[in-house]
C-alpha cells in the first residue's frame, strides 16, 4: 500500500488538537483551564445572518423555488457585492475573479494545486501553522523567514533569492502585526521582479486599524502577483458554518482560468443557506454588527494586555488584531 509519505515530515496531530487533548484531560483532572487554543470565536452569529438563512432554508422547502448544486464559483448575486465591497475602496473586480469558498484555511491548499509539487515557497514567521503544513503535504520546499521584535514582526523580502510562492498575512496571526502600504509594496515590487506569486491572506481584514491596507489591492501593481484569500469566520462569527472567498485576478496570467478548471472537478459549491447567510453582510445591518463585533474582540484583547502589562509580562501586538502576542 502507497501513502504521501511527506505526511511523516508532520507532527502526529495538528497543533490546536494536541492543544484540545490537553485541555480536555487537564479538565478531567478537576482542573481550571483557561484555553488559549485555538482562535474561535465566543459570540453567536449576527440575526441579520440567521433571518437569511431561515428564509434560505424556506426555499429549499418547496418545489418551486428548491435548488441543489450551487454553482462551483459561487452565486452570482454574493460575488457581486463582494465586487462592490471592494470598488467602495477603489478597487475593481470582475465578478469571474472572485470564488466563494468553505473558509481561507481548506484554500489555501486548494491554491497549491496551482503550482503543482516541488514549489519553493517562503513563509515569515511567527505564522499560522497551517501556511506550512499545507506545503508539506503536497511536497513543496518551505523556507521560513524569521520576523524581528524590533521590527514590529513586519517582514520584508529577501532580495538575495527567487520564490514560487510567498505567503503574507496582515494583520498577522499571531503577533498582530500589520503591514503598511509601503510593507506591501515592497514585497509586491519583489514578486514581480522574481516572477513569484504572493498569497495574501486577509481574513482578519475586518480588525484593520485605519490607515493601513484592508486589501492587498490597494496597492499598486498588487493584481499582477497577488492571490487574496478572505473569510467570513473571525469577522462575521462564520467559524461553524464555513464562507469565504478568495479573489484570482486575470492579470496574474493564467492562475485564474486554472483555478475555474480546478473547482469545476474538485468542488460543488458552497451551500445555498450559507451563501445567503454571507449575502446579509453586505447590507447596513451586516456592516454595523461586523463593526461591533470587531470592537469587541479588539477590547478583549486589549484587557488581556493590560492584565498582562500588571503581571510584568510583556505584550508586544499592536491594535490591529483579536489576539495578544506576548513575551512568556
Amino acid at each position: 500500500m502507497k501513502y504521501n509519505s511527506n505526511f511523516d515530515a508532520l507532527e502526529n496531530s495538528y497543533v490546536f488538537t494536541r492543544i484540545n487533548e490537553s485541555v480536555r484531560l487537564k479538565r478531567a483532572e478537576g482542573g481550571e483551564v483557561i484555553d488559549l487554543g485555538i482562535g474561535d470565536v465566543k459570540l453567536p452569529l449576527f440575526h441579520c445572518a440567521v433571518t437569511a438563512m431561515k428564509l434560505a432554508a424556506e426555499e429549499l422547502s418547496s418545489e418551486k423555488t428548491f435548488r441543489g448544486y450551487m454553482p462551483s464559483e459561487g452565486l452570482l448575486s454574493l460575488r457581486e457585492k463582494i465586487a462592490k465591497n471592494y470598488n467602495n475602496r477603489a478597487i475593481d473586480l470582475l465578478i469571474d475573479e472572485i470564488f466563494i469558498t468553505d473558509g481561507a484555511k481548506s484554500d489555501l491548499g486548494n491554491l497549491l494545486e496551482l503550482f503543482g509539487g516541488g514549489a519553493e515557497v517562503l513563509i515569515p514567521q511567527p505564522c499560522y501553522p497551517a501556511y506550512a503544513e499545507a506545503n508539506i503535504i503536497f511536497g513543496n520546499e518551505v523556507e521560513f523567514l524569521k520576523t524581528r521584535e524590533e521590527d514590529g514582526f513586519i517582514p520584508y523580502p529577501p532580495f538575495d533569492k527567487s520564490y514560487d510562492i510567498i505567503f503574507l498575512t496582515s494583520p498577522n496571526n499571531p503577533t498582530g502585526a500589520v503591514m503598511s502600504e509601503r510593507d506591501l509594496a515592497l514585497f509586491i515590487a519583489y514578486a514581480k521582479k522574481r516572477g513569484a506569486v504572493i498569497i495574501f491572506d486577509g481574513a482578519y481584514s475586518v480588525f484593520t486599524a485605519e490607515g493601513y491596507p484592508k486589501s492587498a489591492y490597494e496597492v499598486s501593481g498588487a493584481k499582477e502577483c497577488v492571490i487574496e484569500m478572505r473569510s467570513f469566520s473571525k469577522s462575521y462569527g462564520f467559524t461553524g458554518v464555513r464562507c469565504g472567498y478568495t479573489v484570482v485576478p486575470k492579470t496574474l496570467g493564467n492562475y485564474n482560468a486554472l483555478y475555474k478548471r480546478r473547482i469545476g472537478a474538485r468542488f460543488n459549491g458552497v451551500s445555498y443557506i450559507t451563501q445567503k447567510g454571507a449575502e446579509s453582510f453586505f447590507t447596513k445591518e451586516g456592516y454595523e454588527f461586523a463593526k461591533k463585533r470587531a470592537k469587541y474582540y479588539k477590547d478583549g484583547a486589549e484587557a488581556l494586555k493590560l492584565a498582562l502589562k500588571n503581571s510584568g509580562v510583556p505584550s508586544l501586538s499592536g491594535n490591529s488584531s483579536p489576539y495578544v502576542f506576548s513575551k512568556c
